[in-house]
């Protein structure tokens, strides 16, 4: 039997005598002597760890086979996934004028609608069938909080509704976290309320700079504030953005929150990320920085780097595993506050990939225009060892390079780059080793 084609090899970060192996395709990670992956790379595999090693997915039957079943990957998602998963946009009204809004010439006083929130109703009831166990509202706005009425009602009509089909209905809440008091958090948790994300921009100065109020007042300690006050009340997930001149200072905001008592466990998970780069005229913003893509050298520094001081001071992060988009997702999709119907939340206010609407359906010309399966097309893509992780990189990315989606945004680079120290920072600070 073979080794998989989706393995990433390499060094203990201070024991040469043994490697990290990691496979793509499943997210498992082990730690093997030299010789033994020496042995392996042969077609030797000790009788003991010969199981172990086909259960994890690290050796197979057939290389073939393993390429086919991920080209196969997402029908499968499609076929077994048991949960509903969707975004709802509520309204475009906020309090904020982040400079790097990607919402920036559609925010305004638009909200959701009396005959809208109906449509909405009956689309999930008649998408929540037979086999689907659980059904998972992502709210944003604008600002999702000045919505919390419309977060009510469709929560009151909602979880009774699918817990009389024997399943769970959970709602999380996308935030600026300057609304976020704890009678907020008290009247929304009878109804599934399962966290919130806020984002802080690194430093004070830093986050005051790209997320003031309107006024231009500063927001970094109005959001804290909050956080330390619903902290025990609900899970909290801290998201940020950073960009080239900013991402070496960024983390030291965790220890600003552990001296408020904002501590490691008091967040479900930490997840910072570089700032994209979006030039459209539905951004319309006035921030000219940010990334385009994976592919910017600076990032192969940045996003480790990050990573690294955000696991040093103890806070959870996301594991590394399989990453597919949600283009290829069947049950995944953002309504809008019209009623509009799109694949992912950066892509509202795009016609072009507007793919229906609540009272007529999808619409089959606009799933076409995000180019799915695209990396099935591309010999580099079927062959890349990356794929299980990528599956043709970010569709916006691709779109506002190119102007369509029809060409993928190859992340091949970034992860020959990084993938490595990220596997080392796994087995150091998520499993104790190194």
């Amino acid at each position: 039997m073979p080794l998989t084609p989706y393995l990433i090899c390499c060094d203990h970060p201070s024991d040469a005598s043994l490697k990290i192996l990691f496979g793509t395709k499943t997210g498992a990670l082990i730690l093997l002597p030299t010789e033994v992956w020496q042995g392996l790379q042969g077609g030797e595999v000790p009788p003991e760890l010969g199981a172990e090693l086909t259960t994890m997915g690290f050796w197979v039957a057939d290389p073939a086979v393993e390429r086919q079943e991920v080209q196969r990957y997402l029908d499968d998602i499609n076929r077994y996934k048991t949960t509903l998963t969707v975004a709802v946009i509520l309204g475009m009204a906020c309090n904020f004028a982040c400079r790097y809004c990607y919402e920036g010439a559609q925010k305004g006083d638009l909200a959701m609608t009396d005959q809208t929130a109906a449509q909405l109703l009956v689309y999930l009831q008649g998408r929540f069938v037979t086999g689907k166990k659980k059904l998972c509202l992502d709210l944003y706005g604008g600002e999702t909080l000045l919505y919390k009425n419309r977060i009510i009602e469709l929560a009151q009509a909602l979880k009774p509704f699918v817990e009389a089909q024997g399943g769970e209905f959970l709602f999380s809440i996308v935030t600026n976290g300057s609304l976020l008091t704890p009678k907020v958090v008290e009247e929304l948790l009878p109804w599934g309320l399962d966290g919130i994300k806020v984002t802080l921009d690194g430093l004070p100065e830093n986050h005051d700079h790209f997320r003031p109020f309107k006024s231009g007042q500063g927001s970094f300690e109005v959001i804290v504030d909050n956080l330390v006050a619903v902290a025990a009340k609900t899970k909290i997930r801290l998201g940020g953005n950073y960009t080239i001149d900013n991402y070496r200072d960024f983390p030291k905001v965790l220890d600003l929150l552990a001296q408020r008592g904002l501590t490691p466990d008091k967040f479900e998970v930490v997840n910072f990320n570089p700032v994209m780069s979006v030039k459209d005229k539905i951004a319309r913003n006035e921030y000219g920085g940010g990334c385009a893509g994976m592919h910017e050298p600076w990032l192969i520094d940045a996003a480790p780097y990050v990573r690294e001081e955000v696991f040093k001071r103890g806070y959870a992060i996301a594991e590394l595993g399989p990453s597919p988009c949600a283009v290829e997702i069947n049950d995944a999709f953002t309504v809008h506050y019209d009623g509009s119907l799109y694949k992912c939340a950066v892509l509202v206010g795009h016609e072009q990939f507007r793919i229906g609407h609540l009272a007529t359906g999808l619409d089959e010309a606009g799933l076409a225009r995000h180019e799915p399966l695209h990396w099935q097309r591309e010999a580099k893509c079927r062959g890349c060892v990356y794929l299980p992780m990528c599956f043709g990189g970010c569709r916006y990315s691709a779109y506002q390079r190119d102007g369509h989606m029809g060409n993928v945004d190859c992340q091949k680079e970034f992860f020959d780059a990084t993938l490595g120290p990220m596997l080392q920072q796994e087995l150091k600070y998520r499993y104790g080793q190194g």
